[in-house]
């Protein structure tokens, strides 16, 4: 395998040299093909916006599970469960689903094949995962009062 441009035998295409050629000249001895560019941008795009995703989903999870778990205990008949289940989902599915999208990408990359499809159906779904995770957290939220209602904390 070669990373540059053979040199071109001396004389007709054929020998020793000219399946080495022309792999090169079809772009079948890079990970970049010129005519793949495009491909692989998006794909790197679409893969660092899941990462960034993941990041803010577990930042934020973190920081929503510490405050929401703050005033609960048995007295006030909230769990910290379902608080902590809700973040778990979502950053969570966003990194699990991440880790197999990059998985199937470069293993796209490595068979020639189009991967940017692969990056984008992975950051849907990274998206769905974080939504459901964050539904889970909410109905904790909203039970935790107890009636179903959303209510304002009461100063005193």
């Amino acid at each position: 395998m070669t990373w540059s441009h053979p040199s071109s035998p001396s004389g007709p295409q054929s020998g020793p040299g000219s399946t080495e050629r022309a792999e090169w000249v079809h772009g079948g001895t890079t990970l970049f093909p010129a005519g793949r560019i495009a491909d692989r941008v998006s794909t790197v795009l679409l893969l660092a916006a899941g990462a960034l995703l993941t990041i803010l989903a577990v930042v934020i999870g973190i920081i929503a599970v510490a405050s929401a778990t703050a005033g609960c205990d048995a007295a006030t008949g909230c769990s910290p469960g379902r608080f902590l289940g809700g973040a778990a989902i979502a950053a969570g599915g966003s990194f699990v689903i991440g880790v197999a999208t990059v998985v199937l990408a470069v293993g796209a990359w490595v068979r020639r094949r189009s991967s940017w499809w692969i990056a984008a159906l992975g950051f849907v779904l990274a998206i769905v995962a974080v939504t459901w995770g964050g539904v889970v957290f909410a109905e904790a939220t909203d039970s935790a009062d107890g009636n179903g209602q959303v209510t304002a904390l009461q100063l005193p």
